[in-house]
């Protein structure tokens, strides 16, 4: 017999077998869960679109993989499209554009300022500087908005690499 710490009193060690058999079990699914999250980091990185001076926007709160909240207003991403609610790799898009938006965003304008639904529009930025649209396409999180902007031809570009690669959840 031995002292079981979390425990009052004496029990033996086969109670104490018996007690710790599903702690291995336990880890095992634990390990799985995180890895089946659908929710990889996604870390920042250099960009060929850059806008290090753009004005920047407080981040309040994300709504999805292409739309988030701020002060000023909700601004939809110029530049991409993600999965909407309840599809395929829409908790990965929302987690990478809330990774790379953070607290503060830099944004340029587009052609247009606001969609039919009035979201305002914005081809979006890191504080640093870095094209969260363009990292969302790369990463195979998002896919190029093609009917017009700026940049709409190097953002499909790389959304084709992205699907002749595989790269990401979208295909």
């Amino acid at each position: 017999m031995f002292y079981w710490p979390r425990h009052r009193g004496l029990i033996n060690h086969k109670e104490a077998g018996r007690r710790n058999r599903f702690l291995p079990v336990f880890f095992v699914i634990a390990l799985a869960a995180s890895a089946c999250s659908g929710a990889p980091s996604l870390g920042e990185y250099p960009t060929t679109l850059r806008c290090p001076d753009c004005p920047t926007l407080s981040v309040t709160r994300i709504v999805d993989g292409d739309t988030f909240d701020s002060p000023q207003g909700r601004v939809r991403l110029f530049g991409v499209d993600t999965p909407e609610r309840g599809e395929r790799c829409q908790n990965q898009a929302s987690s990478g554009l809330k990774q790379l938006a953070g607290g503060l965003a830099r944004v340029e304008a587009g052609p247009r300022a606001k969609d039919p639904g009035g979201r305002l529009l914005y081809y979006v930025y890191t504080e640093a500087g870095n094209s969260i649209d363009e990292i969302l396409v790369r990463e195979g999180l998002a896919r190029a908005w093609t009917g017009d902007g700026q940049h709409r031809d190097h953002l499909a570009a790389l959304e084709r690499q992205a699907r002749a690669k595989s790269v990401g959840c979208l295909w």
